[in-house]
């Protein structure tokens, strides 16, 4: 199976890490950088993976949630975790729109956009205006991380 994985062309690398959850984009970009991926390009990638389960994601996760919370090996891990994003929610709520894509915005783990997808789903957000919000936080997520990998290779 490694040897599978490492056969892979580095940019189906970079898709495969963004769209993997608390790693997402911040991982994925100085990988595409380590595999030799101009950075430009390591950022799209990442970006790309990282929100193309989305949309699949926003109707899943709140069902999956709710499963995982009534499994004993589970359930304090999901509940801290929506304790936390019903947390954040309440200020992000504040400053609608804007707030989801400052939070998504955010390189730091639990930052990003399966946590602002959770989180646009305990605001009623619409798919439309959820994938927006994580569009945009995306966008500038993987600008701040690709400007650190070549700060990092510079």
């Amino acid at each position: 199976m490694l040897e599978f994985i490492a056969g892979l062309p580095p940019a189906l690398h970079v898709l495969v890490v963004a769209a993997i959850p608390v790693i997402e984009l911040r991982g994925a970009i100085p990988l595409g950088v380590h595999l030799g991926l101009p950075p430009l390009e390591a950022m799209a990638l990442a970006v790309v993976g990282n929100l193309a389960p989305i949309p699949l994601v926003y109707y899943l996760l709140l069902p999956a949630v709710s499963y995982l919370k009534g499994t004993r090996l589970f359930r304090r891990l999901v509940t801290s975790y929506v304790a936390r994003s019903e947390r954040e929610s309440k200020r992000i709520k504040r400053y609608g729109l804007p707030g989801l894509v400052l939070f998504v915005s955010i390189p730091l783990p639990v930052t990003g956009v399966w946590t602002g997808c959770l989180i646009a789903l305990l605001l009623g957000y619409s798919p439309a205006r959820t994938m927006l919000a994580l569009t945009l936080g995306a966008v500038v997520a993987g600008s701040i991380v690709t400007a650190l990998a070549l700060l990092a290779v510079g």
